[in-house]
């Protein structure tokens, strides 16, 4: 800011200068002329009388005459001739070229000439030169001067008032402002105190409001969870403690959201990614979105590839891929279809459907909040809110095609076990998969489900043998992690 003012006064002075320094200079270069000119008449003249005054006392015109007006002129060096009656009669230095001469002719017919060098007009010129550059020069000095002055006066202030916006949004304390002198900018600093009060007000009104609502949401979350702990220990039959198994894994997700939504506001630093494995986040949203597919008579095709690592974070990845297969579901049609391409770089999750897409007009706009389509019945947080966690784990979300709707989650590959291009495991819901049979209702109309690979020895052994072959799978079974103990 200093040197911006500095700058700006320094070429107002100059231009200031330049425009009114050089038609002043040019002026007094002719003033200074014709006043050459003028002491060369005044001198003429006074040669005329003296001359006209010695012819009519009879006298006669002398050179010494005409030499006691040449030592008259102590700063200049003139000549002085007459012509009378044929007699010429001079005094000074001869004239050269150039310089002031005047003429004139007397009473008794003499002819009066004064001549002022051009070496006396040029010292006189550059005299004038030298005062001219000499007031441009003190001029520019005091505009510097003062530029300066004005500068320190403006900047210190605007320092000021920088630093206490800096410690408004780093939440330090605050002290007075004390007046700078210059009303705008005290302004400014007012309203900024006013609404750094207001804003540390609405904070803690958000942050109070967090805290009641992590009360609110955990306090049944955790009866929920431990109504379910019941259920798994007295229950005798497997597909009723499976399905409280995958409900407590999914009430454990749904804590851990929670407490990310509730914190992330008031965390003052990112989160770090790790590497995080696809092919688990991918069997879990298999098995989680497969019986709302097939309710819903479509299928969900999930190309789980045998070993894709990632950086990122598994709780906000696991809820991109979420939203993505909600929203396929929601409002899409035909077969949803998520699969994995990737190179050593890069990594990008694809989600596809086989509906009618996305209007070209809302496909610029579709991860902006609060945007929806016109038959949705949505918020237009989920698309928004994706892309936020992606991109804090240094990723992207990007709709690749409108028609038919197909996003991509741009992730960074992470060292792991290279997988073939054949090396692709299909987990498909809504009709059976290939290779498998049709499974009838058993208890409560429930499809049911087939020993897991983790759940007994012989489960793990033939996943082990298989090299994790998921074709022998009913659909939307998914190779799961060991079972958390419970009490």
């Amino acid at each position: 800011m200093r040197q911006r003012v500095l700058q700006a006064t320094i070429i107002t002075v100059l231009l200031a200068v330049l425009m009114l320094g050089i038609p002043l200079g040019y002026s007094w270069l002719q003033l200074n002329r014709q006043t050459l000119s003028n002491q060369a008449n005044m001198i003429l003249d006074q040669v005329r009388v003296d001359t006209e005054t010695r012819l009519q006392e009879g006298g006669e015109i002398d050179e010494a005459l005409l030499q006691r007006h040449v030592d008259a002129q102590t700063d200049l060096n003139v000549s002085v001739s007459v012509s009378y009656d044929g007699t010429e009669y001079t005094a000074g230095e001869p004239p050269g070229e150039g310089g002031v001469t005047t003429n004139t002719n007397g009473a008794f017919g003499q002819s009066v000439s004064v001549h002022i060098p051009e070496s006396d007009v040029r010292a006189h010129t550059a005299s004038a030169w030298v005062l001219i550059i000499v007031a441009g020069l003190a001029a520019l000095s005091i505009g510097v001067s003062v530029a300066l002055w004005q500068a320190q006066r403006i900047s210190m202030p605007l320092a000021r008032l920088s630093r206490r916006a800096e410690e408004m949004g780093s939440g330090r304390s605050r002290g007075l402002w004390h007046a700078s002198g210059i009303a705008e900018i005290d302004d400014v600093a007012e309203e900024l105190a006013r609404s750094g009060a207001m804003l540390n007000e609405r904070l803690e009104a958000e942050s109070r409001l967090a805290s009641d609502a992590s009360h609110q949401l955990r306090t049944p979350l955790t009866a929920l969870s431990m109504r379910l702990d019941e259920i798994l220990a007295v229950s005798s039959e497997e597909w009723v403690r499976e399905e409280a198994r995958i409900s407590l894994e999914q009430i454990d997700r749904l804590t851990e959201v929670v407490h990310d939504l509730i914190n992330a506001p008031r965390s003052s630093q990112r989160r770090t990614p790790g590497v995080v494995e696809l092919r688990s986040v991918l069997t879990q949203q298999s098995e989680e979105w497969s019986p709302a597919y097939r309710r819903a008579g479509r299928e969900l095709r999930v190309q789980v590839p045998r070993s894709a690592a990632v950086w990122g974070s598994t709780g906000p990845l696991t809820q991109v891929v979420a939203t993505l297969i909600e929203n396929a579901l929601a409002h899409g049609g035909g077969r949803t279809t998520v699969k994995v391409r990737r190179n050593d770089h890069s990594t990008v999750v694809e989600v596809s459907d086989e509906g009618a897409g996305i209007d070209a007009e809302l496909g610029a706009q579709i991860f902006e909040r609060s945007v929806s389509g016109r038959s949705s019945s949505g918020t237009g947080v989920g698309l928004a809110l994706a892309r936020t966690l992606v991109e804090d784990d240094g990723g992207r979300l990007e709709l690749l095609i409108e028609q038919p709707a197909t996003f991509g989650v741009f992730l960074i590959s992470a060292p792991g076990d290279e997988s073939g291009p054949g090396d692709d495991e299909d987990l498909r819901s809504g009709r059976p998969h290939r290779g498998g049979r049709e499974t009838r209702p058993g208890r409560g109309g429930r499809a049911p489900r087939a020993g897991r690979a983790d759940m007994s020895p012989s489960g793990v052994a033939g996943a082990r043998s298989g090299g994790d072959d998921l074709d022998s799978l009913p659909q939307g079974s998914v190779v799961r992690r060991r079972p958390r103990s419970r009490g």
